[in-house]
């Protein structure tokens, strides 16, 4: 064992056995199990003394040799890494960079038993948390990761209120605790180089959260694609998507660069996955996990780097028990998931939305006109409400939106039910009325006929059996006479 090793690990021993006798405090809010750390190290004394300093400190850690780990090792993501910079065969700055692409979060504390002033501007420069010139104290070890720690929950809380702001910017708006959700949730992934699926019904706000984490993401640069995959005709969707050369086929007078080329170093939003044909899938699979496609016609190899947001308003395992989504496919997109509710299960945020779609402060919506916008279903969520209070301002000459202009509107009618005005959507008030006046219609044909069916479908005009079904459907009394049902 190193001098310093040797010395490192007295101090550890020394800190273990004060803390076991109550002479240092155990701090025990400041441990996490969850915190996981990285100590990638080519020296095993070195590797072995930091463990079970940070083991006792109850972190989970994992050790790291850059010359017999596995490299997948640097994917699970952690939170802090105490990296050596020099290592034989190995340069510690570009296991940053590898480390980073899966944890771009990650605070690194640099060791080095060679500094020197360049060495440290350079660590400084890419963003190392500390620089510790070896020897130091388990103690140093110690309030190093604590202070990377408090950096990253910073940083992290920085990032939520951006994201929260900007979010809001690009038009994903709510103030329910499902949006702040989303909004934190976007935060989280959009750093993450990993693909993501965002589900909902049609209109619940898909593509602004494909854009959000876009935006907020090291790609933000880079271009944003938007595909419809259910909008492109059958036969075109595969050059849309990887181009094609000329000759290629029947119509292809000219080379065309697809939407895979000219988004690289971007992201490219799948809207509506679940159209896409089977054997293109197939091809979708192999640039997720290569990179590589070719074009219609070419056989020549080409490299892309785009990152793959989809959306979906279909149940996509429900399509993979069916068949006609492949499932090696779903599980290589679903690196995270973003699902947004229905407008009706969030109603909290319809005010919130109203107000930003007037965008006009001189606008106002009286009590009753707002209760009406949140009593409805909004079939067709956000995108119908925008347009519902589009509509409002062209119909509201004084800026004052009322009851009956929300009715007219959404086309729906205006009931008494014990006081109260209720809203019933068209369809259901016509209904409900006629319900109403078919049942009092036939109660009168039977009261008309003492209650005998043949005689009152007769009067009716209708088929006995007909007739029949509709007495028991309305629960109308009768009495049976021979030949009767």
């Amino acid at each position: 064992m190193s001098p310093f090793a040797a010395h490192l690990r007295a101090a550890y021993v020394l800190l273990e056995t004060t803390w076991k006798i109550g002479m240092v405090s155990s701090a025990s809010h400041l441990r996490n199990e969850n915190v996981h750390i990285l100590v990638a190290d080519d020296s095993r004394e070195m590797r072995d003394t930091l463990c079970d300093i940070l083991l006792f400190e109850k972190y989970s850690v994992t050790p790291f040799d850059p010359a017999t780990a596995d490299p997948l090792v640097l994917q699970i993501p952690c939170d802090v890494v105490i990296l050596d910079i020099f290592m034989p065969n190995t340069d510690g700055f570009k296991l940053r960079e590898e480390i980073c692409k899966y944890s771009p979060d990650a605070q690194f504390i640099v060791i080095t038993g060679k500094p020197d002033q360049k060495l440290f501007a350079r660590a400084m420069d890419i963003g190392a948390h500390t620089f510790l010139t070896k020897p130091f104290s388990a103690e140093q070890i110690k309030y190093s990761i604590l202070g990377a720690l408090r950096m990253q929950e910073l940083l992290r809380k920085k990032r939520e209120i951006e994201v929260d702001a900007g979010a809001q910017g690009i038009g994903l708006i709510g103030s329910s605790k499902h949006m702040a959700d989303i909004r934190r949730k976007i935060s989280e992934i959009a750093p993450l180089d990993i693909p993501v699926v965002v589900a909902g019904e049609s209109g619940t706000g898909k593509e602004v959260v494909a854009r959000c984490v876009h935006e907020f993401s090291p790609r933000a640069k880079g271009r944003f694609t938007t595909v419809n995959c259910a909008g492109l005709p059958h036969g075109l969707i595969e050059s849309e998507l990887f181009g094609h050369v000329q000759g290629a086929f029947t119509g292809a007078a000219k080379t065309k660069h697809g939407y895979f080329e000219v988004t690289n170093g971007g992201t490219l939003f799948l809207d509506e996955i679940g159209d896409l044909p089977l054997e293109l899938q197939s091809r979708l699979l192999r640039v997720l996990d290569r990179g590589e496609y070719n074009r219609v016609g070419d056989t020549e190899l080409r490299r892309t780097d785009v990152r793959i947001v989809c959306a979906t308003n279909c149940d996509l395992t429900a399509m993979m028990e069916k068949g006609t989504f492949r499932k090696d496919l779903y599980y290589r997109l679903r690196g995270s998931q973003i699902t947004l509710l229905p407008l009706r299960e969030r109603k909290d945020d319809i005010p919130t939305l109203v107000r930003y779609f007037l965008s006009d402060e001189l606008y106002s919506v009286v009590p009753d006109a707002m209760k009406a916008l949140m009593d409805f279903d909004w079939p067709g969520n956000i995108r119908q409400l925008k347009m519902t209070v589009s509509n409002l301002k062209g119909v509201c000459i004084s800026k004052i939106i009322t009851l009956e202009n929300v009715a007219g509107i959404l086309g729906v009618c205006v009931s008494k039910n014990n006081g109260t005005e209720v809203l019933l959507p068209y369809k259901q008030f016509k209904n409900k009325v006629l319900s109403v006046a078919e049942k009092q219609y036939f109660r009168s044909l039977i009261e008309a006929a003492s209650g005998n069916i043949a005689r009152a479908s007769r009067m009716a005009g209708m088929d006995r059996k007909n007739f029949y079904e509709k007495l028991k459907h309305f629960e109308i009394p009768f009495k049976k006479s021979q030949g009767d049902l």
